[in-house]
């Protein structure tokens, strides 16, 4: 859900800038609504992209960044506060989907540290015991 949120919003305010900018919580022109588009789009294609691709340890770039973005967004957000119109629909969409992308990069990295913590110990003796059955 979180993916297709960003991706959806990405791809309107790419393609139908002047509709979709008005759900940004803050005024944007045609320029910035693509810009924000194409950023959106990207990071929801991203967690699109992890989810299909069902293995953790090749995401573990895209489990570090999700928390990243949200905590880089953060700060952001409150210098510019002022300019956002926190009242809004929209602004609680975004604070949903910044929550989102840092519940889901924790979450993950939290499961990727489990499974190569007990992959490590378990692992390695499947590994000699399924290459010894292989062979045997």
């Amino acid at each position: 859900m979180l993916g297709s949120s960003w991706l959806g919003i990405g791809t309107g305010l790419l393609l139908r800038p002047g509709f979709w900018a008005d759900f940004v919580p803050w005024r944007t022109g045609r320029v910035d609504a693509q810009a924000l588009g194409v950023w959106a789009l990207a990071l929801g294609a991203g967690v699109l992209g992890s989810l299909a691709e069902d293995d953790l340890g090749r995401t573990r770039a895209a489990l570090l960044s999700l928390p990243g973005t949200a905590l880089a967004m953060t700060p952001v957000l409150g210098v510019r506060a002022s300019h956002v119109d926190w009242a809004s629909g929209p602004a609680l969409g975004l604070v949903a989907m910044v929550a989102g992308l840092l519940v889901a990069g924790t979450s993950g990295h939290l499961l990727l540290r489990g499974i190569t913590g007990a992959g490590a110990g378990a692992g390695a003796g499947a590994g000699a015991g399924g290459a010894a059955r292989s062979t045997g």
